[in-house]
């Protein structure tokens, strides 16, 4: 039971990890064959540091010993399995130290497996479900002007939410100022790229209904 236990906390602790860096289509996200993959591994690394956790079996823990080495008693499941599960979540996320190249920073430790592997899967589900974005994009952004929707339609969205970091709204406002200083992009792709950098931020359902409330007044 405890194995049991603690491989679904590690699917979990992946869950949770891969919902974060795919917002807008979480559950499309999970479904596919590299996510899922990283799940099972999420699982077996629980699994494992449980494994190693019942072999040592460290005192600050709650393993007690008799004078001749005897286990008397030891933790709770429960503590186990937590143990195990944030164990190996915060183990093989930890590094030694930090190198800083022109790409951004590098983790020299465990963590470098980790970050490949996310890099891998981040590359493989943003293929799979970049299709069905554009898909909805172009159903979403139907008919719709840049011109008229590009200062109305992210103002609307964007006051929607209340956790919008100042930060995330000024990289938006670049990626507009390109939409817009671009001369050689016509008014669909504009329309459509405004539309996949507001999803990005908000998701499809905060999207589609601004543009339903807006109406004719940003469309062309």
């Amino acid at each position: 039971m405890p194995f049991i236990l603690v491989f679904i906390f590690g699917v979990l602790v992946g869950i949770a990890e891969l919902v974060s860096r795919h917002s807008d289509y979480r559950f499309r996200a999970l479904a596919t064959a590299p996510s899922l993959g990283y799940l099972f591994l999420n699982g077996l690394l629980s699994v494992f540091a449980l494994i190693v956790i019942d072999y040592l079996r460290p005192q600050w823990l709650g393993y007690t010993f008799d004078a001749g080495g005897a286990l008397i008693k030891q933790p709770e499941t429960i503590w186990l399995v937590l143990t195990a599960g944030f164990g190996a979540a915060a183990f093989f996320r930890s590094s030694l130290f930090k190198i800083k190249t022109q790409d951004g920073e590098i983790s020299v430790g465990p963590a470098i497996i980790i970050d490949i592997l996310l890099d891998v899967i981040d590359e493989a589900v943003d293929r799979v479900i970049g299709n069905r974005r554009l898909k909805d994009m172009t159903e979403v952004m139907q008919n719709v002007d840049f011109v008229k929707a590009s200062k109305s339609l992210p103002t609307l969205c964007f006051a929607s939410l209340r956790r919008l970091s100042p930060e995330v709204q000024r990289q938006f406002a670049l990626q507009l100022k390109e939409l817009v200083d671009d001369p050689n992009m016509n008014g669909k792709v504009r329309a459509l790229s405004l539309g996949l950098a507001i999803m990005n931020l908000t998701g499809k359902a905060i999207l589609l209904e601004a543009v339903h409330q807006l109406g004719d007044d940003i469309r062309a």
